[in-house]
């Protein structure tokens, strides 16, 4: 829906910020960009098909967005120098004006907030991400105690991990079985894959993705890793952790493992694990109505999606917690604007959340009789 939206009105776009001819000079142009100035985490995510580019006139830079409605959503902050940004929000002020276009950047880096509040941005903390400094990482101590089991109960069980290159060598067999441990993943989802701030396995066109599985002695892959770079490649995200259903305990404690000693061999500085929507997202000392609602969402829509469980995940390898952000133009988070950051996101549009919204009604409803009429039974009996 929104791509469609897109070509409409990117047609009519002046001539520097047209961004539909998606051809390999606009790429190699985007991928200079996200090496010299790619701070976020999500940065990566810009060369994905599920995105456009706005690109100034006087900026080197763009930044990564999709159209719903009337909004413009953009992943993460503007990719230029840092310096550049309040240049980079004026144009894009006058641009979106223009054409009557609110504006949501998604999960912008604390630091920045200064120059969205100068443009007349509304601020909004909207979770945390899981970051790591690479070189003084390790599972010593008490607190690693529990993943350090589970990565020896892997090891015990004959699990390997090994590093897949498709740019070097496209091995069917591995394809299949990560696309297989997707399906399967997908399967048990109460909402259809999300999008936008998350990437997709693009196996085809790996771009600069890495990507690292563990097998069983058979061969047999039990869960794999998707990363992308930032920060120049002194900075890797791990975007996509799947595994199938019943893998051998440990698989995700094993990659998470190797993973870090392999990027530890290459020098590389930082690691995240993504964030954790709404977590935390009332803890400040006067939380808006908004951040209220989303601290309400991750305490009570987990059966939508797992939003707790995520953040539980993550913290089991004791991250560092870095607040992010949601910055919108005009400053007051309308539902309009809500409403579009949402349809983005799912790839099966807003709809998708309204029909879970049911579904754990439902559930929920089942539950509770089922449980009135085992005390039935129980009083009954006695």
């Amino acid at each position: 829906m929104a791509g469609q939206e897109n070509e409409e009105i990117i047609e009519e776009y002046p001539k520097g910020f047209r961004s539909e001819a998606r051809d390999e000079g606009k790429r190699d142009y985007v991928r200079s960009c996200l090496r010299q100035y790619g701070e976020n985490s999500l940065c990566g995510l810009a060369l994905e098909d599920d995105k456009s580019w706005f690109f100034p006139g006087q900026v080197d830079g763009f930044a990564s967005y999709a159209l719903s409605g009337h909004t413009m959503v953009i992943c993460g902050d503007p990719v230029c120098k840092r310096e550049q940004i309040p240049a980079f929000l004026s144009e894009l002020e006058e641009f979106a004006g223009k054409r009557h276009l609110n504006v949501v950047f998604l999960f912008v880096l604390e630091k920045n907030l200064p120059f969205y509040h100068d443009a007349g941005y509304g601020c909004y903390k909207t979770g945390e991400e899981a970051t790591f400094d690479v070189g003084s990482w390790s599972m010593a101590g008490g607190k690693m105690a529990k993943v350090r089991s589970s990565w020896h109960t892997a090891q015990h069980k004959g699990l390997t991990v090994h590093e897949y290159c498709p740019l070097k060598h496209r091995d069917p067999d591995v394809e299949r079985q990560m696309q297989e441990i997707t399906d399967q993943w997908l399967g048990d989802k109460h909402t259809a894959r999300l999008q936008f701030a998350v990437g997709s396995l693009m196996l085809g066109h790996p771009e600069e993705k890495r990507y690292f599985y563990a097998a069983d002695p058979d061969g047999r892959i039990q869960g794999f890793n998707v990363l992308n770079p930032y920060l120049g490649g002194k900075g890797w995200i791990i975007d996509i952790m799947r595994r199938r259903e019943d893998a051998p305990h440990g698989v995700m404690e094993l990659l998470f493992h190797d993973i870090m000693q392999t990027l530890k061999a290459e020098n590389v500085q930082y690691m995240s694990l993504g964030i954790a929507p709404f977590f935390n997202t009332n803890d400040g000392q006067d939380p808006s109505l908004f951040e209220k609602a989303e601290h309400y969402i991750y305490g009570h829509m987990n059966y939508i999606y797992g939003f707790k469980p995520l953040q539980e995940a993550k913290e089991k390898y004791g991250p560092v917690w870095s607040n992010v952000y949601l910055a919108c133009h005009p400053k007051h988070m309308s539902p309009w604007m809500d409403l579009a950051a949402c349809s983005i996101l799912d790839s099966a549009g807003f709809s998708d959340y309204v029909r879970a919204f049911l579904d754990m009604r439902k559930a929920r409803k089942e539950k509770k009789e089922e449980m009135k009429e085992e005390e039935q039974t129980v009083q009954s009996r006695g």
